[in-house]
């Protein structure tokens, strides 16, 4: 069953409209719009496997001036859209769209967490609004368990020591993103 979110930003210049399904794995696509620095406008989609494994994200400019594709074996080796390797993400295993707060739900959902637990990943971190892509340490700690009722985790990026908590839905998908994306519906 697929289900349709939108976040709108903090600073009310911009939005993005979700259709994502948690059958058979993740199958995500959206479309962003907003104001940073430039207005932009990104569509994005993401795939998994059943187990929540990332297996391949794209991200393009509506413009269609740019766009990065990339496969994953969900065993921490990438690919380009040619199928050329990318060793700078040799050890990723999951996937961070910077204009969404929707890839936070792949690492929650995936790795069932208990309260109190905390997993550090290396994550394919794609720029959306540079169309580049790198390796970054984050890290995941449960505050409340995934219910029917939601649940509640702290995101970390290690390398710059900016977090967050983030209440989620029963699927894992972001609420809240306190400062950066609110829920707009449902």
């Amino acid at each position: 069953m697929e289900r349709q979110v939108a976040w709108e930003s903090a600073d009310g210049v911009g939005t993005e409209q979700l259709t994502v399904s948690f059958e058979d794995g993740v199958a995500a696509d959206a479309v962003t719009v907003g104001v940073r620095d430039d207005p932009f406008s990104v569509a994005y989609h993401v795939r998994c496997d059943e187990f929540d494994r990332v297996r391949s994200v794209r991200a393009e400019r509506l413009d269609g001036t740019d766009e990065i594709e990339l496969e994953h074996d969900g065993e921490g080796n990438w690919t380009d859209g040619s199928d050329e390797p990318v060793s700078a993400l040799t050890d990723c295993l999951d996937v961070d769209v910077s204009v969404t707060p929707f890839t936070n739900t792949i690492p929650i959902r995936r790795l069932e967490f208990e309260v109190g637990e905390s997993h550090a990943l290396k994550v394919a971190y794609l720029d959306a609004l540079r169309m580049t892509v790198r390796s970054v340490d984050q890290r995941y700690t449960c505050l409340r368990s995934l219910d029917d009722d939601g649940g509640r985790f702290r995101y970390e990026n290690v390398e710059s020591g900016f977090t967050a908590e983030l209440p989620v839905d029963s699927d894992g998908v972001v609420l809240d993103y306190p400062g950066i994306f609110r829920r707009a519906f449902p």
